[in-house]
């Protein structure tokens, strides 16, 4: 058994055990430590063969450690003037941990402190079942947030977990200045800038309508699509060897369709409910770039993560003495989830 499918496990033993008999404040904070403790280590003691790109990033670490401030500082010049290079932001963010250790292992566990306490603290605000939540997270994000996708993981710790509360609370210029941090660690985080202004659109028959037709519209045109928004998300097209995320993508309709159907019981059960639909249909629209190029999907997920909130809704939107089935299919549909999209794992020391 890997130890994703234990996590699940333990994470539901431990919502059984805290969240179910007499739940209470303290209770809930205990579960909210317990599972951010236990994917911290996960992440943070993970080996470098772990991920896609965690050897390279250790790269990276050591030779900003060999790098001045100035020449970092330099950087931002080169590239945003000079066009030169990518992202002089996260050069930054690595110097200052490095002001602390020198380890690149020390530095995965505090990268993995920062995503996982952000995300618990997220969770914790607007998640209706934070059970669920975390086991959405468990069964098909963590393979990019927690092993691999340094630079994109810190970015959205600041553009979505952050960045939820000043949506909800209409505070732009704030918005504007956490996204401009984050776009100097990672380009993509562009492409949530207009979540701001299409989070408060109205849910309408026509306007889904007219995503479901728009989508169908991008699949079709994908290529001049992928040179549009790849060029601002920061991802040139190559010829990869690419055959498109069907897995993924059949996942994601499926609970687009799920929030369709049962629409008029979210709404009335989730005041959040347009944020939750309308970070769906823009993830929906991202998809097709995948289908292009597959590290697309980086943009994607900036959407997709809310699916640990919609998800969540779709379950309270049926009646209580139904619930309980629907949890538990629920519960095995994650458990399907998390064994197909499968990621070897080792921790530093094997």
């Amino acid at each position: 058994m890997n130890i994703y499918v234990v996590n699940i496990i333990l994470t539901f033993i431990l919502a059984l055990g805290l969240l179910s008999f007499k739940p209470t404040v303290k209770k809930k904070k205990i579960f909210f430590a317990l599972v951010t403790i236990n994917w911290i280590l996960i992440s943070g003691l993970r080996g470098l063969d772990v991920g896609a790109d965690t050897r390279s990033y250790r790269i990276r670490f050591y030779r900003t450690l060999q790098s001045s401030w100035s020449d970092l500082f330099n950087k931002f010049y080169v590239v945003y003037v000079n066009d030169e290079g990518k992202d002089p932001g996260y050069s930054v963010f690595e110097k200052i941990v490095q002001l602390f250790t020198d380890n690149y292992q020390v530095y995965l566990v505090v990268v993995a402190v920062i995503f996982f306490v952000g995300m618990a603290v997220w969770i914790y605000k607007y998640s209706e079942e934070p059970c669920m939540s975390f086991l959405v997270f468990s069964s098909f994000l963590f393979g990019f947030y927690a092993i691999t996708g340094i630079r994109q993981t810190i970015a959205t710790v600041l553009a979505v977990f952050i960045g939820t509360k000043l949506i909800k609370e209409n505070k732009l210029a704030k918005f504007l200045i956490v996204i401009a941090i984050a776009f100097t660690i990672h380009k993509s985080v562009l492409c949530f800038l207009p979540f701001y202004f299409v989070s408060k659109i109205k849910i309408s028959r026509r306007y889904v309508a007219g995503i479901l037709a728009s989508a169908v519209a991008l699949f079709i045109f994908k290529e001049p699509y992928f040179n549009i928004i790849g060029y601002i998300a920061g991802y040139e097209y190559s010829d990869l060897d690419n055959h498109g995320a069907y897995g993924f993508t059949f996942l994601y309709f499926s609970i687009i369709f799920l929030m369709i159907v049962f629409f008029k019981q979210i709404k009335s059960n989730c005041k959040d409910y347009k944020l939750y639909y309308n970070a769906a249909f823009m993830g929906l629209l991202m998809l097709p770039l995948v289908f292009v190029n597959p590290t697309a999907m980086r943009v994607v997920q900036y959407y997709s993560i809310f699916l640990m909130l919609s998800i969540p809704a779709i379950a309270n939107s049926f009646g209580k003495k139904i619930r309980p089935v629907i949890y538990s299919l629920m519960m095995f549909a994650l458990l399907i989830s998390s064994n197909v999209y499968v990621y070897e794992y080792s921790f530093f020391w094997r």
